[in-house]
């Protein structure tokens, strides 16, 4: 078997190593293909540009990945990042041809925003631009390819990520949210490979899936507990109104298909990140 990984950063690594010890070949694309695995068959694309794509003509692929983000965090970087880039993929014949398509979203996509339960048939957010460009980039893929569609909840498991580096400087954020929904890198990038096995196996694939693992524990608690680890005081801001996401995520379906994760909670992510550094 053969995947085409596009926009190839730290989660298409992931998913591409772990195929790779499987005896799948792997291509992979990004705008610079230097940084990727030497055993990766490696394209220089950028998704924003539809005449990169050429390049792309000689890889066959049986599976593609994709792993969209936007431009910048205004709409038009939304919409370019994701309806656009799924516009482009929609037009290559290879799309087309793949046995399945998956594309990663997120949690945005989703309207709830009173600390409710969603799951795969949740009803989605139209109001908001960024969230409604993301839907029609989901909508693109399904119509020119048979696609899951992945929609992880905040991907955190760097020991150098942005919520580790505020923590080290001190820096709480507010505390008005009831309730966050997370999901770590190394599972997120197991559960496309579980996506893709199942696939290959002739076992069924959702044509949705909720990434997001079994805590709901907002960030600022989050936060109490790492700031905790690492000994340091946090300050937060005067203004504690509740932040946008706020929502619960029902995992159940992974169970059903067969995905265990290797981090439950973030209490055992965030102890491996502590870990990690502490080795360093």
């Amino acid at each position: 078997m053969q995947v085409l990984i596009l926009g190839c950063g730290d989660i298409g690594t992931r998913v591409g190593l772990s195929l790779l010890e499987r005896d799948w070949r792997v291509a992979a694309a990004r705008r610079n293909p230097e940084q990727l695995p030497d055993q990766f068959d490696r394209f220089k694309v950028n998704l924003m540009d539809p005449a990169s794509f050429a390049g792309l003509n000689t890889v066959a692929p049986d599976y593609v990945v994709v792993t969209p983000t936007p431009q910048s965090y205004d709409p038009a970087g939304y919409q370019a990042g994701f309806a656009g880039v799924a516009k482009t993929l929609a037009s290559q014949r290879w799309i087309a041809q793949c046995r399945r398509v998956i594309w990663v979203s997120s949690t945005r996509v989703y309207s709830e925003s009173d600390g409710g339960w969603v799951d795969e048939h949740s009803p989605l957010n139209l109001d908001e631009p960024q969230a409604s460009s993301m839907i029609a980039g989901e909508a693109a893929i399904r119509r020119a390819s048979t696609a899951t569609i992945i929609r992880p909840a905040g991907v955190y498991g760097d020991p150098q990520g942005m919520l580790m580096r505020r923590i080290r400087a001190g820096e709480g954020g507010a505390t008005g949210a009831l309730y966050g929904n997370r999901i770590h890198r190394v599972d997120l990038s197991r559960l496309i490979v579980h996506c893709l096995e199942r696939d290959h196996a002739g076992e069924s694939v959702p044509p949705t899936v909720v990434g997001a693992d079994h805590d709901q524990t907002p960030t600022h608690e989050i936060e109490d507990w790492l700031a905790d680890q690492i000994g340091v005081t946090l300050i937060r801001p005067s203004d504690s109104s509740r932040s946008r996401a706020h929502r619960r995520c029902l995992n159940a379906l992974l169970e059903r298909i067969g995905f265990a994760f290797s981090y439950p909670t973030w209490r055992e992510g965030y102890r491996a990140a502590l870990d990690a550094s502490a080795n360093k």
